[in-house]
C-alpha cells in the first residue's frame, strides 16, 4: 500500500494501532500500544517526525474515525485504530475521504484516475472500490453498470452501498444514479477514455482456437515482471472488454485482453476500446464460420486488430496457412519462421522443446500448445522479461478450466476439453490424446460442434475420417450433428468397431463402467454441448 500512497504524494510514517482491533493493517503494523492509545502518541508523533499539521489527515478504521483526504496537499497519513478513538478532532479542515479501514483506503487510491474520469463525465465526486455488472456482487462503493434486467436492481444496488449506478432504463430518482440512453455504449465510451489514463501495457490476443490458453500463459509470464491482469472467463466481448479494462487499477503495468467475434468488424470495436500496444493471433480456423461464411472473412476479421499494434509487437503463428503471409513476427515449427521451434518431446508430466537455443518445459501438452506458448514466449521477449523471469512463469501456468483439464476419477483419468470445439481444435486435441498416454486404453467422446453453417455435416464428417489411423481404442458420440455424421460414415465403414454413437450421456456412462482397464477418456464439443457432465454422471 505505501507504493500506492507515494504516487499520490503520501508518506505513511507511523501507524498506532490496538493489537486486539488490526482491522485492515496486516503486514503494515509498525508500533502496537494497549487497547488506548491516546493523543499524546499523535502529538509526539507530530514533533517527531516535524509533520506540518495543515498537511496531514488521521485515519481510524470505522467510518466514524477521521477520514484520509486525497487533496493534493496531503503529504502525510497518521493512523489511529483501536477501541475509544471515535470523534477524535479533525486537525485539518478540507474535504475528507471516509474509510471503513486501510483496506478501503487503498482500495479507492488504486481507482483514482477512475474516480477523476466519473467526475470528468458526469460531475460526480465519487469513491468507486469495484467495478461490477451483477447486482448481487454489489458491495459498498461499487460502481454498477445496469445492463438489461440490472436495470430491475437499481434500488436493490443502491440499498447495498454502490457509489454510483450507470442505468438506462430507470425512473429511480437518486443522486448516485446516472440515467443514460445506452449502459453499453457509455461503459464502453468510459473505458476508452479511461485506457488513455492509465499507465499500462496492453496484449490483445485473438484466433480461432486457443485464445485463452494463450492468454492464461501470456499473463503467466507477464505476472513474474509486474502486477497483471486479464480477461476473466468469457469477458472477451463488446461488454466484457470495456468491463475488464474498468477494472484495471492504479497498480497494474500490462492487462492481457482476450478478444472473440462472430463478425467482421468487431475485432476492431475492441481494439478501438483498448488500444493495444502488443498483439497475438494464434491461428485461422472455421470458429463462426456459420456467421463469416469463409476462412477468407475469418482471416479479414481476426487480422482487424492488426490495425491497431506496429508489426513489430505482433506475433502470430507461422505454421498457419493464412497467418504465415503477414509480415509480422512468426513463430513455429516450420524452417520458414523468424522463431523456430524444435526438439519438442511430451511425457506424462507435460512438454519440453527448444526455442532460440533454449529448452523450455511446462505442464502443458500438445503441439498446440506448444505453438501458443512459443508464441507468448517471444512476446515476453520483446516487452523485456529475462529468460529467468519466463522460466519462472512457465512454472506458475494455470489454465482455465475445460481446457485439457485432467480428472482423475478411480483409476481412469478423464481429461476434460469440453469448453469449446471447432474442427482444428477437435483434431489438436485427438493428436494429444494418441501421442501421449501409450501404456492407457484411450477412448475420445466426441460431441457436436457448432456455428459452422451449412456444410456443418461435412466438418463432422472430416474429423471422424481424421480419426481412422489414430491409435484410440473407442470413439464414442453424442449430440444430433455427430448422429448425422455417423450414420454416413459408417456406410463405407462397416469393419469399423471403434465407432459408437450414443443418444445420451447416460448411456455412455454406463458403457464406461464396462470397460474394466485403467483407461484416458477425451471429452471434447462445443459449449452447448455440456459434455462435461458425463464427468459429473461417472
Amino acid at each position: 500500500m505505501n507504493e500506492i500512497l507515494k504516487k499520490n504524494g503520501v508518506e505513511i510514517t507511523e501507524f498506532y494501532c490496538c493489537p486486539h482491533h488490526p482491522d485492515g493493517i496486516g503486514e503494515y503494523k509498525k508500533v502496537c500500544e494497549c487497547r488506548k492509545p491516546n493523543n499524546k502518541m499523535i502529538e509526539d508523533a507530530i514533533k517527531k517526525y516535524n509533520i506540518d499539521r495543515e498537511k496531514s489527515y488521521m485515519i481510524g478504521d470505522k467510518t466514524s474515525d477521521i477520514g484520509a483526504g486525497l487533496k493534493s496537499n496531503l503529504k502525510t497519513v497518521l493512523v489511529k485504530t483501536g477501541y475509544g478513538l471515535k470523534n477524535m478532532e479533525k486537525i485539518n479542515k478540507n474535504e475528507t475521504l471516509i474509510c471503513e479501514n486501510l483496506k478501503d483506503f487503498s482500495e479507492i487510491l488504486k481507482r483514482e484516475k477512475l474516480n477523476e474520469l466519473i467526475f470528468e463525465e458526469f460531475s460526480k465526486k465519487v469513491q468507486i472500490k469495484n467495478v461490477v455488472m451483477d447486482s448481487r456482487k454489489v458491495t459498498e462503493g461499487s460502481l454498477f453498470f445496469a445492463i438489461n434486467n440490472g436495470n430491475s436492481y437499481v434500488k436493490d444496488v443502491l440499498d447495498e452501498g454502490a457509489s454510483l449506478v450507470i442505468a438506462d432504463n430507470t425512473n429511480i430518482k437518486d443522486k448516485r444514479v446516472v440515467k443514460v440512453t445506452d449502459t453499453i455504449a457509455t461503459m464502453q465510451n468510459l473505458a476508452t477514455k479511461y485506457r488513455k489514463k492509465l499507465d499500462i501495457q496492453v496484449i490483445g490476443i485473438t484466433g480461432s482456437n486457443g485464445k485463452t490458453t494463450t492468454k492464461d500463459i501470456v499473463y503467466s509470464l507477464l505476472s513474474t515482471k509486474a502486477k497483471t491482469l486479464k480477461t476473466e472467463g468469457n469477458y472477451n466481448n463488446h461488454i466484457g472488454l470495456p468491463y475488464t479494462l474498468l477494472n484495471v487499477t492504479d497498480e497494474e503495468k500490462f492487462v492481457v485482453l482476450e478478444m472473440g467475434m462472430s463478425s467482421l468488424g468487431e475485432i476492431r470495436r475492441l481494439g478501438e476500446i483498448s488500444s493495444p500496444d502488443y498483439a497475438i493471433i494464434t491461428n485461422i480456423g472455421d470458429s463462426h464460420i456459420e456467421f463469416l461464411k469463409t476462412r477468407d472473412n475469418v482471416f479479414k476479421a481476426k487480422t482487424e486488430l492488426l490495425e491497431f499494434v506496429d508489426k513489430k509487437n505482433t506475433f502470430v503463428c507461422g505454421d498457419d496457412e493464412y497467418l504465415g503471409k503477414l509480415d509480422v513476427n512468426k513463430v513455429g515449427f516450420n524452417g520458414n519462421n523468424d522463431y523456430k521451434i524444435e526438439n519438442y518431446e511430451f511425457s506424462n508430466k507435460g512438454s519440453k522443446f527448444v526455442l532460440d537455443g533454449k529448452e523450455y518445459e511446462m505442464f502443458l501438452l500438445g503441439k498446440h500448445n506448444i505453438s501458443n506458448t512459443a508464441i507468448a514466449i517471444e512476446l515476453a521477449k520483446k516487452i523485456g522479461l529475462t529468460d529467468e523471469e519466463i522460466q519462472k512463469g512457465l512454472k506458475e501456468i494455470k489454465i482455465s478450466n475445460m481446457r485439457f483439464q485432467e480428472i482423475k476419477i478411480g483409476e481412469d483419468i478423464y481429461i476434460n476439453d469440453a469448453y469449446n470445439a471447432s474442427p482444428m481444435s477437435m483434431k489438436a486435441a485427438i493428436d494429444t490424446l494418441n501421442e501421449i498416454y501409450n501404456d492407457k486404453y484411450k477412448i475420445a467422446i466426441l460431441g457436436d460442434m457448432l456455428e459452422l453453417g451449412e456444410n456443418e455435416i461435412n466438418y463432422h464428417i472430416d474429423v471422424l475420417n481424421y480419426l481412422l489411423d489414430k491409435k484410440i481404442k473407442l470413439i464414442y458420440l453424442y449430440g444430433e450433428r455427430m448422429k448425422k455424421a455417423y450414420d454416413i460414415f459408417m456406410k463405407n465403414k462397416s469393419e469399423e468397431y471403434r465407432f459408437w454413437y450414443y443418444p445420451t450421456k447416460e448411456g455412455i456412462v454406463e458403457s464406461l463402467k464396462n470397460i474394466k482397464m485403467e483407461k484416458v477418456i477425451l471429452l471434447k464439443a462445443s459449449r452447448g454441448t455440456a459434455l462435461e457432465d458425463i464427468i459429473k454422471l461417472s
